[in-house]
């Protein structure tokens, strides 16, 4: 019984040309379904360019459907042809899994026979099998030749390539003549030597070796992309970016501050030799460190309240109201902190009636009623506005 069965399964003969040489070369386009269709297509691409490989393989795929669609029947059999683009990379790679998918529309199919040229097996066949199993690679190479003539020859189309062919000249002309051109100016300048080129050429294999190239090139991409993006959300991540630039201001403001405060002749004793020297020192410094940096530190936090309330207002998203809340907070913290700090740094911890103890308290004490206010007027604010927000509820 599992011979009829598998006699029943739905086999599709796949071509991939991943650069797109049938569109270059004849301009038919893809995907490319049935038999006669892949039949004129390989001929078009064998009269544009006898030497092009995937014209072999287009010949072997039909090659095979005739065995394959005498054994299983034509209706179980299906050959299609679909290509990439010019340059490969991604956006060649997505090309082929949209056109993959339109083939499986027309011939689903449960299998697939890939036959390829032997150049691009390994980049292609992932894309293939994401979407249905590979049960089979059948690679079409054209015969050369072994005499001295032919291999010259071959030597020279590949020369004339890697000449003329933009994909291919830019790696083997433009990079090394841009690296010559480089090193002649540094020679006419007198500032080129043998430690100086081979630092230069390091560099460069160092920059291919480790990908560092195309990790600067995805970064660009993302940049190009957050340049292109919504206005709203190119907000959001420059509030942040902002704040976070502030934000490690103040650290090292309070830092330095809190250095600053250390005595500048004195020899200071290590934390292990005499901890209870640091830990009188503690409070001073951590007051030295406050009053440094806490200004810088909390207009960070504020810049990313104040992004988030803009965002939210926009929308007309009811969390608007959270940031007006969350705003005062932070003022209100900022001041305790603020005598915290001034308080620590003096020394004057331990004088409940000092002037600083007393405008802490103050502070501390006027905090709550404020704080409380706040939030009864957004409250209140909220349910008079609500007819204007209603409408991102709904979105």
């Amino acid at each position: 019984m599992a011979g009829p069965e598998k006699a029943q399964e739905k086999l599709l003969i796949l071509v991939v040309d991943r650069d797109d040489d049938i569109g270059k070369k004849t301009g038919i386009k893809t995907p490319i379904v049935g038999k006669e269709n892949n039949l004129e297509a390989a001929k078009a691409l064998a009269l544009a360019d006898p030497e092009e490989s995937d014209a072999n393989a287009i010949f072997g795929a039909l090659k095979l459907y005739e065995e394959l669609a005498g054994k299983y029947g034509k209706e179980n059999v299906e050959v299609a042809t679909i290509a990439g683009s010019e340059g490969s990379g991604y956006w060649s790679d997505e090309k082929i899994r949209h056109e993959l998918d339109e083939v499986l529309k027309t011939f689903p199919s449960s299998a697939c026979i890939f036959v390829s040229d032997g150049v691009t097996d390994q980049l292609v066949s992932p894309i293939i099998s994401s979407r249905l199993p590979i049960v089979s690679v059948k690679r079409i190479v054209v015969r050369q030749s072994e005499s001295i003539e032919q291999t010259w020859l071959l030597i020279g189309r590949y020369l004339k390539m890697a000449i003329f062919d933009s994909r291919y000249s830019r790696v083997f002309l433009g990079i090394p003549g841009a690296l010559l051109m480089f090193i002649g100016i540094l020679y006419a300048f007198g500032l080129m030597n043998l430690p100086i080129l081979l630092l230069i050429l390091g560099t460069l294999l160092f920059i291919r070796g480790f990908g560092i190239d195309s990790s600067i090139t995805t970064r660009a991409r993302l940049l190009s992309k957050f340049i292109s993006s919504h206005p709203l959300v190119q907000l959001r991540i420059f509030g942040i970016i902002s704040s976070l630039c502030i934000l490690l201001i103040g650290i090292y403001s309070g830092y330095m501050g809190a250095l600053s405060s250390l005595p500048k002749d004195a020899q200071l004793p290590s934390l292990s030799e005499n901890p209870y020297y640091w830990l009188g020192m503690l409070p001073m410094l951590i007051g030295q460190f406050i009053e440094g940096g806490i200004d810088l530190i909390f207009v960070s936090l504020l810049l990313v309240v104040l992004t988030y309330s803009v965002y939210y207002v926009i929308l007309k998203n009811l969390r608007f109201w959270r940031t007006v809340q969350a705003t005062v907070t932070l003022i209100w913290l900022w001041a305790v902190m603020k005598r915290v700090g001034m308080i620590l740094s003096n020394g004057s911890l331990g004088t409940t009636f000092g002037s600083q103890m007393m405008m802490l308290l103050t502070v501390g004490l006027l905090g709550v009623p404020v704080l409380t206010i706040t939030f009864i007027v957004t409250r209140y604010m909220r349910r008079v506005y609500a007819s204007y927000f209603k409408k991102a509820g709904k979105g």
